[in-house]
């Protein structure tokens, strides 16, 4: 299992179990979502993100630690601790993933309407509303983004250190899962590289705060970055996943979908929820308020940090709201 901290309550078994086997559940039904070239693809994928994690980790390793001895010692050399580079290299690998997954979701779009008519993602020629083709490029993201997920909750598992969010984290890991394997058995595809693109492009600056944090890159002395990238965040955050999130996709697919492929007078009717019309309409629309629930767990979550930040450090803040690290003699005795 991954690694304890001291301060950190050990995770309800009942809910790590049931988050477990719903996990396990994903990973075998994939087996009957894709074919066979596909899911080797797939597994394949999770070999290349391990190694490209290994990669990322080393470098930002080596690269952390020059920058913290050279040019951070008035700062103390904030990554000399062992846990605390540990941490900036397992949040370097995220910031890695975000970034180029969040460049290749660009691409995707860039000769598609979804995002400037998010009706165009639904197929009314279709009884169901669905695209059956795809181009291969919108497949290979939707595969490299299973093979990442599947990989990142493997490691939030057995090998980071479990911290004060673990099981709202695997909650995430899981309902994504499901979202992007269930998006792409019901050919879905357009609206969930719109759903990946907001997620991944709001995770950067959140990824950079958190480095910079280890870093300890606040005050005068760490020229504000950690305190400009916390606004830049606090003001994604809201907009993107509290607001955008919600009255863009989720409405597409809980109104638009039913207007594409339903006769008018059904559309707006919830009590009809036979087809011809969206399959799985009330248990795909439940998964993406499930992790709209998330985004405002964690936005209370920041707004906490505004409140907290006003009384003490944002470097202390945030070791107290979300890390749950061992203090820092507990962490010498480690170097």
């Amino acid at each position: 299992m991954g690694k304890r901290n001291n301060s950190v309550s050990k995770p309800n078994p009942v809910l790590d179990g049931i988050l477990m086997t719903a996990l396990l559940g994903e990973i075998i039904t994939l087996f009957y979502i894709f074919e066979i070239e596909l899911l080797l693809t797939l597994f394949g994928m999770v070999g290349v993100v391990a190694i490209a994690i290994y990669v990322v980790k080393a470098v930002f390793q080596a690269g952390g630690g020059y920058v913290s001895r050279t040019f951070l010692q008035h700062l103390g050399d904030p990554l000399k601790k062992k846990t605390t580079m540990k941490k900036f290299t397992d949040q370097a690998w995220q910031l890695a993933i975000h970034t180029s997954m969040t460049l290749l979701e660009i691409i995707v779009i860039m000769d598609e309407t979804w995002w400037s008519d998010t009706r165009s993602m639904w197929n009314p020629e279709s009884p169901t509303c669905d695209f059956p083709t795809q181009k291969y490029l919108t497949k290979f993201l939707y595969i490299t983004q299973l093979a990442i997920w599947i990989y990142t909750a493997f490691s939030c598992k057995f090998l980071e250190e479990i911290r004060k969010d673990y099981l709202i984290m695997m909650t995430h890991h899981v309902v994504t899962i499901a979202l992007v394997s269930w998006s792409y058995a019901l050919g879905y595809l357009p609206v969930g590289v719109l759903i990946l693109i907001v997620h991944d492009a709001s995770d950067v600056p959140l990824d950079l705060l958190k480095m910079a944090n280890y870093m300890k890159l606040e005050g005068p002395k760490g020229l504000f970055i950690t305190e400009i990238l916390f606004a830049i965040v606090l003001g994604i955050w809201f907009y993107v996943r509290i607001y955008l999130y919600p009255f863009k996709l989720i409405n597409s697919v809980f109104w638009e979908n039913r207007e594409a492929c339903m006769l008018p007078s059904e559309a707006h009717d919830l009590s009809i929820l036979r087809f011809p019309g969206v399959p799985m309409w009330f248990g795909f629309n439940t998964l993406l308020i499930t992790l709209y629930l998330l985004h405002i767990w964690w936005g209370f979550l920041l707004v906490r940090l505004l409140v907290n930040v006003m009384t003490k450090s944002i470097h202390n803040t945030a070791k107290d709201e979300y890390e749950g690290t061992s203090s820092d003699s507990e962490a010498s005795k480690e170097d």
